[in-house]
């Protein structure tokens, strides 16, 4: 599983989820906090559409920290102000960067998946729900429903 999706995961389950997995981890490697838990403030960049520029929406307040895992540097930022949650992050970010890799690694990486399974299944409920009331438009049996046909 790649870095992007594993803190996809993370961040979509319930942070319970990442705070156990960072307690087990934690308990079988020294971890060393770089830069403690802080509140701080990001620009959101969006791309206008019709002349395909770039333009600042506004500020998203984030969370982030910093661990040290022996010469691994692990990063954990997330949007809101939950500085453990970001600690979390960073601890399971540094433990996959780690070489070799630790043994309870394994059963982190078997939770996650398991989450990210349980989320695409969330997922595709809430997306089946959604068509089950979606509308077609096409379905009007070749009729021209244009204004000027309208007038005629």
């Amino acid at each position: 599983m790649s870095r992007r999706a594993r803190t996809e995961v993370l961040v979509e389950s319930a942070p319970s989820l990442a705070h156990e997995l960072a307690r087990a981890l934690e308990a079988e490697l020294p971890v060393r906090v770089v830069v403690p838990p802080r509140q701080g403030l990001v620009m959101n960049q969006v791309r206008e559409t019709a002349r395909n520029s770039r333009f600042y929406l506004g500020e998203a307040l984030i969370s982030e920290c910093r661990v040290r895992i022996g010469d691994v540097e692990g990063l954990g930022a997330v949007l809101g102000a939950d500085g453990e949650l970001a600690r979390s992050l960073a601890v399971i970010d540094a433990a996959y960067a780690c070489e070799p890799a630790p043994a309870v690694l394994a059963d982190v990486d078997a939770r996650i998946a398991a989450a990210g399974r349980a989320l695409d299944a969330e997922r595709a409920r809430e997306a089946a729900l959604i068509m089950g009331s979606r509308v077609s438009f096409d379905e009007m049996g070749g009729q021209d429903m244009s204004v000027q046909a309208v007038v005629k």
